[in-house]
């Protein structure tokens, strides 16, 4: 009788970097007053540290505003194994009109969608 052993492999590892980036949004707090700031944090988590995903373009959409707030960089050359990946996001923001409000992250390579999230606030009159 052969008994086979079967080594554990790195390869489930390099298969999760290799995976499609993916962008979570979060707010805090997610209630609040017309008065509140309120904070988003995005995290980019998956795809290989590489120049596909070095300065990225990052556009905020405030549904209230109808418009949109572009944060863009002025990015030294990459060097691969060397140039860090941003991968956290943050803003602020406060909204004046009450009721629920749709805030929305898409980040870019040029005209290309990296990876996008949304996420909503609710402001009510009232609250602390």
């Amino acid at each position: 009788m052969a008994v086979l052993l079967i080594a554990p492999s790195l390869e489930p590892a390099r298969v999760a970097a290799a995976e499609k980036p993916k962008l979570t949004l979060k707010a805090s707090p997610s209630f609040g007053n017309p008065s509140t700031l309120f904070s988003f944090r995005a995290v980019l988590v998956g795809g290989d540290d590489s120049e596909d995903l070095y300065c990225v373009t990052a556009e905020w959409t405030w549904e209230e505003q109808a418009d949109s707030s572009l944060n863009e960089s002025d990015c030294p050359p990459y060097k691969k194994g060397e140039t860090p990946i941003e991968r956290t996001f943050m803003e602020e923001q406060s909204f004046r009109r009450e009721g629920p409000h749709v805030v929305r992250l898409v980040l870019r390579k040029g005209d290309r969608e990296v990876a996008s999230a949304g996420t909503s606030v609710t402001v009510r009159r009232g609250l602390p």
